[in-house]
């Protein structure tokens, strides 16, 4: 349960963190408004000071989860020693959320990108800067004259992260998920791309340390 603070900033903070455990444990859909503010040691009316509707909480803790994503994803082009790297781990920074963030992707899939009014809002934004540095990635190390003609790095950008979501959800549809080496298929993922695209390739020497790996590194840590 939520202690009540007094300052308004980590209250509404405290609220999306709430309300994405709860997502997550029993599906968006059948978390009310009430659901959350009794978890959260608050009066439902108190919880609407801090947004409009359920469907307001539903897209901020959606928005809440995705500028975590971005900024892991400017970091991973800040520090990229190569591209193979570079674009293994943006690759396995997507399959991660695919993996592990299933009712988050779910929610963005159904309220952010569904909406009729989808290009006007923040969440527009939010998923233009989780993808932008893919592209500051492929410019850094891709000379425009070495990809293929009529590909741009738009298009590459697109074609890897939309490649990576249709391969995540075949696994998961058929069951295949949980076997999924991140580190490996991810590095993989990213070779194949950047053949077809006429970037160096390396051999892979070191894990990835994506997002799925470390907290798989927590739960041995703490169970040891």
């Amino acid at each position: 349960m939520l202690a009540p603070v007094g300052r308004w900033g980590e209250r509404e903070a405290g609220i999306l963190e709430v309300a994405a455990a709860l997502f997550d444990r029993r599906g968006y859909q059948n978390v009310t408004m009430a659901d959350v503010a009794a978890e959260a040691g608050l009066s439902e009316g108190t919880l609407y000071n801090y947004f409009r509707d359920r469907h307001d909480l539903v897209l901020r803790v959606s928005l809440d989860a995705f500028e975590e994503h971005a900024v892991k994803a400017e970091h991973i082009a800040a520090e990229a020693q190569s591209l193979h790297e570079g674009v293994a781990r943006m690759i396995a920074l997507q399959m991660s959320i695919l993996l592990d963030a299933k009712e988050i992707y779910r929610i963005w899939m159904r309220e952010v990108r569904g909406a009729e009014d989808y290009g006007k809002l923040p969440a527009r934004a939010m998923l233009r800067r989780y993808s932008t540095p893919m592209i500051h990635l492929l410019k850094k190390w891709l000379a425009p004259r070495d990809i293929p003609p009529g590909i741009d790095f738009g298009m590459m950008r697109d074609l890897i992260f939309g490649g990576v979501e249709n391969f995540v959800q075949t696994a998961v549809l058929q069951e295949r998920d949980k076997a999924l080496d991140v580190d490996k298929t991810s590095w993989d993922i990213a070779g194949a791309y950047l053949r077809a695209f006429g970037g160096k390739l390396e051999a892979r020497t070191k894990t990835l340390a994506s997002p799925r790996a470390k907290t798989a590194q927590r739960k041995r840590a703490r169970s040891g």
